[in-house]
């Protein structure tokens, strides 16, 4: 099966080097520096313009008014939150490759995934954005306060509220919306938290109403690696794989039950297991 190379993380630091360099290199024509500072001095101001880059966002995050609910994406946020997660896959030192992008829909759609790593998401957005898909996923309340992480309020991310069932129901029926009104594809654990195995946990079929009521296909990402993450940063890299490895038309996702649904999405990600953990 094909497996494409998705990163582009050699990209993510290009604007610091280039502005350091641009920099650098008048103060070198004016001082005659030698070559030795000029490698020193571009050294230094690349991790200027990158503490003063995190320090923006840090304050700008901080302008997200996360009461008011979110109905339109902005593109301008995207853009920024995409930025905070190439960092983010560089300095994890990921690898990411993909697999089955050629089943993704032309429409909106609900992605289904294992969830093995705080990483999952991350990767996912990073390798998805090469493809033009947005994605927003649903999320527990606690990454709203975390002050870089705000930013995914602003591109439609969803808390749900595992301990009070209706205030879940308001989610499920706010990312159908979402996909109704053809905003954003929305992506969503089945298990609700991570596996601390790499074996999933129990499924919370219930996620499963949200592709129901906006009448929109189901699409299976398993997510391979990104446990690993933890054990191999800084010093190693770690090959991460996203394999889109079923797709559930909208006639299906509307006729089966969402223990049916559920099931269907369970066995296809351990067929994908047995070949993507293999290799």
């Amino acid at each position: 099966m094909f497996c494409r190379r998705e990163d582009g993380l050699e990209r993510v630091f290009w604007p610091f080097i280039a502005g350091a360099a641009v920099i650098c290199a008048v103060m070198e024509y004016i001082y005659h520096w030698k070559f030795w500072m000029f490698i020193a001095m571009l050294a230094c101001w690349s991790v200027t313009l990158l503490a003063a880059w995190v320090l923006f966002v840090w304050l700008l995050s901080l302008t997200v008014d996360l009461s008011r609910p979110e109905r339109e994406d902005h593109p301008a946020y995207r853009r920024i939150a995409l930025s905070i997660v190439g960092v983010l896959c560089r300095f994890g030192r990921l690898r990411i490759r993909t697999k089955g992008m050629e089943r993704l829909p032309a429409g909106r759609f609900l992605l289904v995934g294992n969830h093995r790593s705080n990483y999952d998401p991350i990767a996912t957005l990073w390798a998805l954005r090469r493809r033009g898909v947005d994605v927003a996923f649903i999320t527990k309340p606690e990454n709203m306060r975390i002050p870089l992480m705000r930013f995914i309020h602003k591109i439609n991310f969803l808390v749900i509220d595992r301990d009070n069932p209706r205030n879940a129901v308001a989610t499920i029926n706010a990312a159908a919306d979402l996909l109704e009104r053809d905003v954003v594809n929305m992506g969503v654990y089945p298990e609700g938290t991570r596996s601390k195995a790499v074996q999933m946990g129990p499924f919370h079929n219930a996620v499963f109403k949200i592709a129901q009521k906006a009448k929109v296909p189901i699409v299976v990402a398993a997510i391979s690696g990104t446990e690993k993450i933890s054990k191999n940063m800084p010093w190693r890299h770690t090959d991460v794989t996203i394999d889109l490895c079923d797709v559930i038309d909208a006639g299906q996702t509307a006729e089966a039950s969402t223990k049916d649904l559920g099931q269907r999405v369970r066995e296809s990600l351990e067929r994908a297991f047995q070949v993507n953990d293999r290799g």
